[in-house]
């Protein structure tokens, strides 16, 4: 029979909480690695990118400082990858150890009812401040990798923008004369 204190209440509310924060956890890694997923496809796209201006350089198609900003993109794609590992870390989250409860279970007498819903939701409380912590860090390096991202795009788009707008209009060849025989107009025929 459960408790009728307030521990009671209190304990499930935390259980509840403690779900969420491993559900946020588990958010945050996997939008991490999203991030590192999406910064090395657009690395390689950057670096498709840069050997067709690296071509372009040669024919001083590259003017002002486009070569800046894609390196400024680069470098940004990289940092937002690092950073964005960072939050698949292993860091201290507490979690229940067992001879916590070792000693509870084995006491004589057994706690009652009331007693354990409270070390329960204790121990469920100090659980969820470690989680929130971290989860409030991991958000946090998160964001930074975001930004790090957007800005990488917004310098790679910089640099399109500038090849684009100051390439050269493409020339065709003409194509070779055409040399006629036989009527020549020499009054043979």
């Amino acid at each position: 029979m459960p408790p009728d204190g307030g521990s009671a209440v209190y304990g499930e509310y935390l259980k509840d909480e403690l779900a969420r924060q491993d559900a946020r956890k588990a958010s945050f890694e996997q939008r991490g690695i999203a991030v590192v997923t999406t910064a090395g496809t657009l690395v390689t796209l950057l670096l498709g990118f840069s050997a067709l201006t690296s071509k372009a350089a040669k024919e001083r198609l590259l003017h002002g400082d486009t070569a800046g900003w894609l390196a400024a993109s680069l470098v940004l794609f990289v940092v937002a990858s690092v950073v964005a590992l960072v939050t698949n870390f292993p860091t201290g989250y507490r979690s229940l150890r067992a001879d916590e409860m070792r000693e509870r279970v084995d006491m004589e007498p057994e706690d009652g009812g009331d007693t354990a819903a409270y070390v329960v939701a204790d121990l469920r409380l100090n659980i969820l401040a470690t989680a929130q912590e971290k989860n409030s860090s991991k958000g946090g390096v998160l964001f930074i990798a975001l930004a790090c991202e957007v800005l990488a795009v917004l310098c790679l788009g910089v640099a399109v923008f500038k090849v684009v707008v100051h390439a050269p209009p493409q020339t065709h060849p003409s194509p070779p004369p055409v040399v006629q025989h036989g009527h020549g107009g020499h009054g043979r025929d």
